[in-house]
């Protein structure tokens, strides 16, 4: 049995795409584990019984959230391919394990996945890089690969989307179920093609309809923060807002570059939020070592996030960003 075990978001979902469409395996022969962007720790939903001399690849999941289920797969003997761009300080070393881990805030999974498959996907890895919000290096890519600039323009609305499908509380908030949103993207040769199909009901459309909808909803947003460091969001309790929470921290980030960007979302216990960090485009780290200083928290250089900040420890938050970004 292969096993995928893939995050909710672009960046896992294309990664995939790529290895699948290289090296693909019967659907009866695949079990897709995956949940919402947030949910890193999804090594865990892995039995015993599924685990057992089963082969898996761990793709854009943090290293250190799964530590422990890595080893209890790997005694089980499951052989591991993990491929991802998150620190892992519990990086270990296994007969049955096969890491491609590199946390530079300029690459993402979907890149190192292109890497290691020597390009033979490239278009899914543009998208992916989109959808990560490397744009810079995604367009450089694009130039290499001679695309237009139209052609450029919808991977990165494709990415964005995925992406975008991705950001909720739990699954009932996204348009499609990850696994889902995976399966019915690995039908079209290419992810052109996938932004080509104009029925109704296709992935494209049906992502590009409800974020249309979501960023007019967002526009009345509450900046309850900002300053020549931060700039701090609040949206409300609702599936729209926990949508779009992520490609509206990354909107803001690059519409400003020397700011760091907060978002905060009210959690359905009411009284915990979730929180997305953006560090500046102009400098690129430390925000997934801000978030870990929180209980729940962690991330990359780049971006990370707070799954549970108590509310009353949101203004803390606000000053450890502007503290950490305001220092020269």
């Amino acid at each position: 049995m292969y096993i995928d075990v893939f995050n909710g978001d672009a960046d896992g979902i294309f990664s995939l795409i790529q290895l699948r469409k290289v090296f693909p395996v019967a659907p009866s022969e695949q079990l897709l584990v995956s949940g919402v962007k947030r949910d890193n720790a999804l090594l865990g939903r892995v039995s015993d019984e599924q685990a057992a001399d089963a082969v898996v690849h761990a793709l854009d999941i943090s290293f250190d959230k799964n530590t422990d289920d890595l080893r209890r797969i790997l005694s089980l003997g499951a052989s591991v391919f993990y491929c991802d761009h998150h620190q892992a300080r519990t990086l270990f070393e296994h007969e049955r394990l096969q890491c491609l881990i590199d946390f530079a805030p300029t690459v993402c999974t979907g890149l190192l996945m292109n890497s290691y498959l020597e390009g033979r996907q490239q278009l899914w890895a543009v998208a992916a890089a989109f959808g990560d919000s490397l744009n810079s290096v995604a367009l450089a890519k694009c130039a290499e690969l001679g695309l237009s600039d139209a052609e450029a323009s919808v991977l990165r609305e494709l990415g964005v989307l995925v992406n975008y499908n991705g950001y909720g509380a739990s699954v009932d908030d996204l348009h499609f179920a990850p696994e889902d949103l995976y399966a019915a993207l690995m039908r079209y040769d290419s992810p052109l093609a996938a932004v080509a199909d104009t029925a109704a009901d296709a992935p494209f459309a049906v992502l590009r309809r409800g974020f249309a909808e979501d960023m007019a909803a967002a526009a009345a947003a509450d900046v309850v923060a900002c300053d020549d460091v931060v700039r701090a969001v609040m949206l409300p309790a609702e599936a729209w807002a926990r949508r779009i929470s992520g490609t509206l921290g990354n909107d803001l980030a690059h519409a400003n570059p020397s700011q760091a960007i907060v978002i905060a979302t009210p959690n359905a216990d009411g009284a915990t939020l979730t929180v997305s960090l953006r560090a500046p485009k102009v400098r690129l780290e430390g925000a997934g070592d801000i978030c870990a200083g929180f209980a729940t928290g962690g991330g990359r250089a780049g971006a990370g996030g707070v799954n549970a900040l108590p509310v009353g420890e949101l203004d803390a938050f606000v000053a450890a960003v502007r503290g950490y970004y305001g220092s020269v």
